[in-house]
């Protein structure tokens, strides 16, 4: 008998009536969305071990990420219904930048907030949950492996002469879980940001249709995509649609499923959960903040939002490290945050490729980067503060911090 259990659910997130889309500051005063070119949907995975004992669910929503805000509301809703702890929960975000925003933590010009979507997500990812515990049966898993050629390293190409290019990592990776009547899910592992459509218009992005497609290819399973270390890889400019780019994901897929199958230790599900404070350098005083208020731009609202909630005045931002094993040798660790493909990389080498890292699970911190990084500047080390409402930038001790804290967590499996 196998050791593992899983359910599987997947809902259409879509809204139902034209809202703004979130992602893009570009889009500010252009209103709702003028369209749908693709749905959005939140596929739910509900383990269990076969002794009835520890339970665990992954949510995976084509939602640009999960605040805090509305993250806390999910778990707390899923522990009153299901007695699930927040441990045992990753609420997962696939980067979207074409979807509806879901937490007020940000600047407004990012995304304004619609209260009716909000509910409808939460409830979607509550009710979603309740029908995957209530379908847990045996799974077997398989592992395999391949490469998709969609990203690139953004940083260096907007600043050719100042940021030296540094590798992107093309891997697929493919989780297999196979029960009973056949293939339950697939659950598909890649690091590139979702943003191939620019326009007004809802979409998953090549990431979701590509999860579409592959339900099509491979029916009565669940294809669930987790989103890896792309805050600093976008796709290559000559992807002409995120249709294109979701066959090259999806064909890598398929072919993984017909190469070689890499062994999965023994099954035995645990979850553990953490929070590390990452220092922030020094932040503006209230008078300092009040000088910006009249801006027009995001420095304004940032500084609006700063003095709205003094509480975000503080000396270092909360991280939350999620992790999920299901063996002994295969663990998804999630991160509430935007890491940059280092961390990837450096998750890889210190778990000898056993964990696959997420980004974008349960909250939303900022981007993640490295004191290189920061030394260097560019948007994600200095601009990017502004939009998430952190009071100013990571110092570069951050980096040293993380990588203490995702040693502490890998070890612990």
């Amino acid at each position: 008998m196998s050791n593992l259990l899983l359910g599987v659910d997947r809902a259409d997130i879509t809204p139902g009536r034209p809202v703004p889309l979130a992602g893009f500051a570009a889009r500010a005063g252009m209103g709702p969305a003028t369209g749908t070119a693709a749905p959005l949907r939140l596929r739910t995975l509900a383990f269990g071990g076969h002794d009835g004992g520890e339970r665990a669910v992954l949510v995976s929503a084509d939602l640009l990420w999960w605040g805090f805000d509305t993250a806390e509301r999910v778990q707390a809703e899923l522990t009153r219904r299901y007695g699930l702890p927040a441990s045992a929960v990753l609420l997962h975000a696939t980067h979207t930048h074409s979807a509806p925003q879901v937490s007020r933590r940000f600047v407004p010009s990012i995304g304004a907030v619609d209260d009716a979507y909000v509910d409808q997500v939460c409830a979607a990812a509550a009710d979603g949950v309740g029908r995957a515990l209530a379908a847990l049966r045996p799974v077997t898993i398989d592992r395999f492996a391949d490469r998709a050629a969609i990203g690139h390293d953004r940083r260096a190409a907007r600043s050719p002469s100042t940021v030296p290019r540094s590798s992107v990592d093309p891997a697929v990776t493919v989780l297999r879980l196979t029960g009973p009547d056949g293939v339950a899910a697939l659950l598909v592992h890649h690091a590139c940001h979702p943003v191939v459509h620019r326009g007004n218009r809802v979409t998953p992005d090549f990431a979701g249709v590509a999860m579409d497609l592959l339900e099509r290819r491979y029916p009565g399973a669940v294809a669930v995509y987790a989103q890896g270390c792309c805050g600093d890889v976008d796709p290559l400019p000559s992807w002409g649609s995120a249709d294109s780019a979701a066959v090259e994901l999806a064909d890598a897929v398929t072919r993984a499923l017909g190469g070689t199958r890499i062994a999965v230790g023994p099954a035995g599900l645990r979850t553990e959960r953490t929070t590390v404070g990452l220092p922030l350098r020094p932040a503006p005083t209230a008078a300092e903040l009040r000088e910006l208020t009249g801006d027009d731009g995001v420095r304004g609202e940032w500084a609006r939002l700063l003095l709205s909630d003094p509480g975000r005045a503080r000396t270092a931002a909360p991280v939350v490290l999620s992790s999920l094993r299901l063996a002994a040798d295969l663990q998804l660790l999630g991160m509430s945050g935007e890491p940059v493909s280092a961390y990837g990389r450096r998750v890889a080498v210190l778990s000898g490729g056993a964990t696959l890292p997420l980004g974008y699970t349960n909250g939303m911190t900022g981007y993640l980067v490295t004191a290189r990084q920061l030394a260097q500047g560019g948007y994600e080390a200095d601009e990017a503060p502004y939009w998430f409402g952190l009071p100013g930038p990571f110092a570069p001790a951050a980096e040293e911090v993380l990588h203490r804290a995702l040693a502490t967590a890998l070890r612990s499996r």
